[in-house]
């Protein structure tokens, strides 16, 4: 299982820009995950619905008001809160 740093997603320039937060993603469409930042349990908790590095989403929508983000992974809705949406960094597929 990958370690992740204990800060958030780091500043842009850490990363190519194409790379995202899902929490910024687009409110439909799809997207990969490229990494995520958070802890060690929460990478396993992903994993066990299925969002690992790699995994492609369909993002559904974006709830507002700080609200969750609805992502289809594998056939299934799965919301994400969004703090923890903006610790995984996405590539929007066209």
């Amino acid at each position: 299982i990958p370690t992740c740093p204990a800060e958030p997603f780091p500043p842009p320039q850490d990363h190519a820009p194409y790379l995202i937060p899902l929490a910024a993603g687009p409110r439909a469409g799809r997207a990969e995950i490229v990494r995520l930042f958070c802890d060690p349990s929460t990478i396993r908790r992903l994993a066990d619905l299925g969002i690992v590095v790699g995994a492609v989403l369909s993002l559904q929508r974006s709830a507002p008001l700080g609200g969750p983000v609805i992502v289809d992974v594998q056939g299934s809705h799965v919301a994400l809160g969004r703090r923890l949406a903006s610790q995984m960094a996405v590539r929007v597929l066209p």
